[in-house]
């Protein structure tokens, strides 16, 4: 059975925080410092994101979640774009998330196009994303889907750790 996609619920705060938690440490293993992997917390997370979504429904951001028979694999954030070089007609493609024993199996490519369809929905002729300049898994994934990284780098910091970032570009329309 494929992936069923939905908009997120209140009741999804827990699950989602897992899969987040999760991918983060498989993810940056060796891309951040582990302690700093090794301190992210599901109950913190969970916190966060059902706070996120006691907003809901927000007009200005969709949160998806993906389903396989009933439990949440993976969550996706689209809204407008937050940065400020960009116009009212890019979205954003905030986080694309999976538990990592789903890798693989196509269903971030599920998870992206809905995304991507939302962004369209909403109005939006562009999306733009930013990815960790070193994690080459995401970057392969989003350039076989046709994001081409625009020249824009930013560095984030979380607490001590530094999160140096490459922003993606795509026309809706033209992806993969």
């Amino acid at each position: 059975m494929g992936l069923f996609v939905r908009g997120a619920e209140p009741h999804d705060a827990p699950a989602v925080a897992r899969v987040h938690v999760a991918s983060w440490r498989q993810a940056y293993r060796g891309l951040l410092p582990q302690e700093y992997l090794d301190s992210l917390s599901v109950e913190t997370r969970t916190t966060t994101w059902a706070e996120a979504f006691s907003q809901l429904p927000d007009q200005t951001s969709t949160t998806l979640v993906g389903e396989l028979d009933g439990q949440i694999v993976g969550f996706a954030c689209v809204g407008p774009s937050r940065d400020d070089d960009t116009d009212t007609a890019t979205a954003e493609l905030w986080g694309l998330y999976l538990d990592p024993a789903h890798w693989g199996a196509g269903h971030g490519h599920t998870l992206h196009t809905e995304a991507l369809d939302v962004a369209r929905a909403s109005g939006a002729a562009a999306a733009t994303l930013w990815v960790l300049t070193t994690n080459q898994r995401a970057r392969h994934f989003y350039e076989r889907r046709g994001w081409v990284a625009d020249g824009a780098e930013k560095t984030v910091w979380r607490g001590d750790v530094r999160l140096d970032e490459t922003r993606y570009r795509i026309t809706l329309g033209q992806e993969h």
